[in-house]
């Protein structure tokens, strides 16, 4: 496998992973509220949103980070893809 087709599946992953590890996230940190909540219930309930929202804003920024990388090694992979169907024609 050449350089440039193994830069593209590895680009093409991580833009995908990049998409899905904020949905995954928002996904486990689904809970419903209780019906009757004490006061402490409801001090645990903004705790744990507070958690979740810091959690999310770290997966957030590494979704980030993992859709540039793989649209870095799409970009360079498509420059320097061979020519091959050019070579064949000729």
């Amino acid at each position: 496998m050449s350089r440039a087709r193994l830069l593209t599946v590895v680009g093409v992953l991580l833009m995908l992973t990049s998409c899905l590890l904020p949905c995954l996230t928002i996904v486990n940190g689904m809970t419903l509220p209780d019906q009757d909540p004490t006061p402490e219930a409801i001090q645990q309930q903004d705790a744990d949103a507070l958690a979740f929202e810091q959690r999310f804003e770290v997966v957030a920024w590494i979704a980030a980070a993992l859709a540039i990388l793989g649209l870095a090694a799409f970009i360079y992979a498509w420059k320097h893809r061979r020519r091959s169907t050019n070579l064949l024609r000729q």
